[in-house]
């Protein structure tokens, strides 16, 4: 049998994708994007916006190969209305419960000629679903879920509803999987989920699962951090990070506004000052941190004012690099039903004016740096590319291929990435 995976959304989604991929080869299916017997369509709903393409993906898909078994996972496929659902016609849907069981459930329909109906309700707790992943395309990173859920309910945020409640792979389990990657080759894992901060598995809390995966891997590997909130970066967290080089030094710290109003109607629980106390402490204890952010521009009642009080801010506080998306209405969230919607021209202006300031605080954030340890990602065209610990992107010029982590001298800046060669050529 042959599949094809679209995958929209978050780095958990890539996650996910890639373990759909390989439990599929593992049973003896071929990945192919053309002539498929079953296309998988790894949705969002993080946005109407979202969720609107999670179905034109499928409806593309269908249209290519009317005879094809259709899947509709993931957190659309959860929150998606029933009406929504029989638009739809997908053959699978399954939400974000039993999402390890995908083989099975394309297996009973495509058998029985059947559609197959696997949403279930995620609003009361239940177990974190295992899904590792052996080996990465890339010879070098690798990525870990460790949790998933999310309790927090932001106002403009769907996932608690789409994605069910707080949970996390045992500690022994995160320790095994990370054992197997090093026996792989992979010299550097991302930890990630959903709130990755809040990692707790009954017995041991984010500081613990470092802690134990530093003491059973070789000093060979390093570790990340999709993200984390600024309530999750406590005292123990910032000695643990300075003190264990292996922790790179730098962490995605979701803002999402830098005004006290906007915050609030968020429903985000810090103030700005707060945040800034923290970040503060942060470069204080380790100096060469980098760190950047998620802001959403354009979100309900957001004057001229309080836009400015969030420009003023993100300038204090001088990110490394800032994601920034136009606030975008999401239907079954709080923020839905508030009043004073900003127009899309005014958001999207608003987007470019911090686009161009994160285009800036990259630049100087790089110039920090003069050389420094590289992961290498890929080669292409002669070049290899590759991120530093801080996560920069780099480009760097040699003679002889490069494999692993190298030490690299930052020669120039160009377009948002360093241009290096390696130290030991000199």
């Amino acid at each position: 049998m042959r599949f094809s995976i679209i995958t929209l959304g978050c780095k958990v989604n890539a996650y996910e994708s890639q373990y759909y991929a390989r439990t599929l080869q593992e049973k003896g299916w071929i990945e192919d994007n053309e002539n498929f017997d079953v296309v998988i369509v790894n949705t969002c709903a993080v946005t109407n916006t979202a969720a609107a393409k999670s179905r034109q993906m499928l409806h593309r898909a269908k249209k290519k190969n009317p005879q094809a078994c259709s899947v509709l996972i993931g957190c659309y496929a959860q929150v998606a209305t029933d009406e929504e659902k029989q638009k739809i016609g997908a053959d699978v849907l399954i939400g974000t419960k039993d999402k390890n069981r995908i083989a099975d459930l394309i297996a009973a329909s495509v058998n029985d000629h059947k559609k197959v109906d696997d949403v279930q309700d995620v609003s009361s707790a239940f177990a974190f679903e295992s899904m590792p992943i052996e080996q990465f395309e890339s010879k070098h990173r690798a990525f870990l879920k460790v949790q998933d859920g999310c309790n927090q309910f932001c106002s403009y945020c769907i996932i608690p509803y789409a994605r069910g409640r707080e949970r996390s792979l045992a500690a022994s389990e995160v320790v095994s999987i990370a054992k197997d990657l090093e026996k792989k080759g992979h010299l550097e894992i991302v930890l990630t989920g959903i709130h990755t901060g809040r990692y707790n598995d009954g017995e041991h809390d984010l500081c613990d699962l470092l802690g134990m995966l530093l003491r059973n891997t070789s000093p060979e590997i390093a570790f990340r951090l999709s993200s984390i909130e600024i309530t999750e970066i406590s005292d123990r967290f910032i000695e643990l990070m300075k003190k264990e080089p292996r922790i790179l030094h730098h962490l995605h710290i979701p803002v999402q506004s830098a005004c006290n109003a906007t915050l609030k109607r968020m429903n985000r629980p810090y103030t700005i000052e707060q945040f800034k106390e923290r970040i503060e402490q942060l470069r204080q204890e380790i100096p060469d941190i980098s760190i950047s952010t998620d802001i959403i521009a354009g979100f309900k009642q957001e004057s001229d004012e309080e836009f400015e009080e969030t420009l003023r801010n993100v300038q204090d506080i001088r990110f490394s690099f800032m994601h920034v998306f136009p606030y975008s209405i999401r239907k079954g969230t709080a923020a839905e039903q508030m009043p004073g919607t900003v127009h899309g021209t005014i958001a999207k202006q608003r987007v470019d004016t911090l686009l161009d300031l994160s285009a800036r605080f990259r630049q100087a954030d790089m110039e920090r740096f003069s050389q420094g340890d590289v992961l290498i990602e890929k080669e292409e065209n002669g070049q290899w590319h590759g991120y530093t610990n801080q996560y920069h992107p780099i480009v760097i010029e040699s003679s002889e291929p490069l494999s692993g982590r190298v030490h690299v001298r930052f020669d120039r800046i160009e377009d948002g990435h360093y241009i290096g060669r390696t130290v030991k050529e000199d």
